[in-house]
């Protein structure tokens, strides 16, 4: 079966409005199970409103703590490091070695 090209119009306008529809809907049963669950009575504008900040906020709280875990792991790259100094800054410091230093470890044994 193939969709005639001019259905496709129709079918994407039809999908629209029945999806607005049902939004307006789905807010208003929303807000009727709401009171039926005791609790408030709310227009379903506000309570579509509300969910919005309140997922805005969920989507803020996410994304601090995906940056605290990048954070975390830096810290811990920096641990693994020893001294604190990054990839870039251990291989500044082995190549910023003169030629009388030795690696800890090396050398005489005292």
């Amino acid at each position: 079966m193939q969709l005639a090209e001019t259905d496709k119009t129709l079918l994407a306008t039809t999908k629209a409005d029945v999806e607005g529809n049902w939004k307006n809907k789905k807010w208003g049963l929303i807000a009727t199970e709401m009171e039926k669950n005791g609790g408030g009575k709310y227009p379903a504008d506000f309570l579509q409103k509300e969910w919005k900040k309140m997922d805005a906020a969920r989507v803020a709280a996410e994304e601090a703590a995906a940056g605290g875990e990048a954070l975390l792991a830096a810290a811990v790259e920096a641990v693994e490091n020893d001294n604190g100094n990054n990839e870039e800054e251990e291989e500044e410091d082995e190549e910023g070695k003169g030629e009388g230093e030795e690696e800890e470890g090396e050398g005489d044994d005292d």
